[in-house]
């Protein structure tokens, strides 16, 4: 083993790591403790007091002796149904106590409903405890008066900020938000979302090329290309999407002119055999922009004549004439386009 050490140390080899740089952060979850149960689970001397108190008293003797997290009557039910155990029965439900309401009922529940809004939880609930009646009654006799509480829907959306769903990221519904308050609209996330959907925008992120999307552009594997990334061979940025270290931390943003800079610069490092050939031409033409917004299907392909040429001005090469059927329907996206003879 020394031998080769020594041999490695004369050729000049020096050890590399793969490791990406990454300052160390604390693991999201808890860490893995043999032995220790979540507290989730029943424990044996929580199942002893269903068996022993469950057929005198049901589900309030157990819960007055479990602790506060296995102390609700749906899970209670559960484990008595799943331990075959029965509660003692009581016939005739005990004494029941009549309704009386008052006699302007009909008028105090008309002046009730009249004043909700329809925004704020719990009113009924507050009706029926004023008055001193069951909720399901206080409802009931509302439904026989034809009662309705007012909801309140979000105004309509103006011509302004349907123009401003078009200039906003979507792919960040935080901070569109944050900029609809800016121009004065005050549109929630949701509400933002839910527009774009039906106006069928597109939510993608459209300010730049991911570093996936760069690799399969340049037929590199993406740990290759987050190694130019990392190295800065290749110029890039970060988005804000608030991703923690522990996540991988936030993704690259490549723009087309910084990807057709490092083409040039690197080209060496390029194998033409592996590029996607359509979008490597229209990175090289300085035509890769990003998706537009509006979800629009493309137009069928027409047919060209066998002689339809492209020319692309390349930067340090000139201009490049290349066949139209090599680029498809994209050729009539260039800038430079010229059919033959």
């Amino acid at each position: 083993m020394s031998d080769v050490v020594d041999i490695a140390g004369e050729a000049g080899l020096v050890p590399v790591s793969f490791k990406t740089g990454r300052a160390h952060a604390p693991r999201l979850s808890e860490p893995y403790v043999p032995g220790r149960r979540h507290p989730r689970f029943w424990t044996e001397a929580e199942l002893d007091v269903i068996r022993e108190w469950y057929p005198k008293g049901g589900v309030v003797a157990c819960a007055a002796r479990l602790p506060q997290h296995h102390s609700g009557k749906a899970g209670i039910y559960q484990r008595a149904a799943q331990l075959g155990l029965h509660a003692p029965r009581e016939r005739g439900g005990g004494e029941k106590s009549p309704i009386v309401p008052p006699s302007d009922i009909d008028d105090i529940l008309r002046r009730e409903y009249a004043a909700q809004d329809g925004r704020r939880r719990g009113a009924i609930d507050a009706i029926a405890d004023r008055l001193g009646l069951p909720r399901w009654w206080v409802t009931k006799r509302a439904t026989k008066l034809g009662l309705t509480m007012a909801h309140k829907k979000e105004p309509p959306w103006t011509a302004a900020e349907t123009a401003l769903m078009s200039e906003v990221p979507l792919h960040d519904p935080e901070k569109a938000a944050r900029i609809f308050r800016e121009h004065g609209f005050a549109r929630s996330p949701t509400a933002i979302v839910c527009r774009a959907k039906r106006l069928n925008l597109s939510r993608r992120f459209s300010e730049g090329l991911s570093a996936h999307q760069a690799a399969e552009i340049l037929g590199f594997d993406s740990k290759t290309m987050g190694t130019y990334l990392i190295a800065g061979d290749c110029r890039a940025t970060k988005r804000d999407d608030q991703r923690l270290p522990q996540q991988g931390g936030s993704r690259w943003v490549i723009a087309p002119a910084d990807l057709r800079r490092f083409v040039l610069d690197h080209l060496d490092r390029i194998d033409l055999r592996k590029v996607d050939k359509v979008a490597f031409v229209g990175l090289i033409a300085g035509e890769t922009e990003p998706p537009a917004t509006p979800a629009a299907a493309l137009p069928a392909p027409r047919e060209k004549p066998d002689g339809a040429t492209v020319v692309i001005t390349v930067d340090g090469l000139g201009d490049i004439a290349v066949p139209a059927r090599v680029l498809g329907r994209h050729a009539r996206t260039c800038r430079n386009y010229s059919r033959g003879e």
